[in-house]
């Protein structure tokens, strides 16, 4: 599903990237930037991605939170959710481990050719996650991924999150 970020929201991600990028190089936590990216692009697309899921399903989220990541960018209720973006279009969902799975959900969001538009993808559940995404190593170490079909649809969660909601 496509969500167009406001001129005003996107000034907002540009402020927010530099800033968790500052904080991030201060706690010498290290970049995961790749060839041909500069500094602030990972940390950038990552907060554009948190803005399209929060506007999408009206999750309570601030681009401005200080602090290091604790695997949850944003809850609907009393379900975490942890953002995950890629630069590919046909990118998959990604985790370094089991481990690093925090959240209740997972969504995935991919950048399209418009700086202003997110494609949510979709997501999944942390259990089923665990259950069966595939081990495989990207040039980068072990780790696990889930192809975007092999994922929910929004609407799907859309509809979870409301039901969890209203019980």
């Amino acid at each position: 599903m496509k969500i167009r970020l406001t001129k005003q929201e996107l000034s907002l991600a540009r402020q927010a990237a530099a800033l968790r990028w500052q904080l991030a190089r201060a706690a010498a936590v290290s970049n995961q930037k790749r060839a041909g990216e500069s500094d602030g692009d990972l940390d950038y697309l990552g907060i554009r991605a948190e803005m399209a899921v929060a506007k999408l399903l009206g999750a309570d989220y601030s681009a401005m939170a200080l602090g290091i990541d604790d695997g949850v960018d944003m809850w609907v209720g009393d379900v975490s959710i942890d953002v995950k973006a890629t630069f590919h279009e046909t990118g998959r969902l990604l985790f370094k481990s089991h481990n690093a799975f925090n959240a209740d959900l997972a969504i995935l969001v991919t950048k399209t050719e418009a700086e202003d538009v997110m494609n949510v993808v979709g997501g999944v559940g942390r259990a089923t996650f665990l259950r069966e995404a595939a081990q495989t190593d990207l040039g980068r170490g072990l780790c696990y991924v889930m192809d975007q079909i092999e994922l929910m649809p929004i609407p799907d969660i859309w509809a979870k999150l409301c039901e969890r909601k209203y019980q």
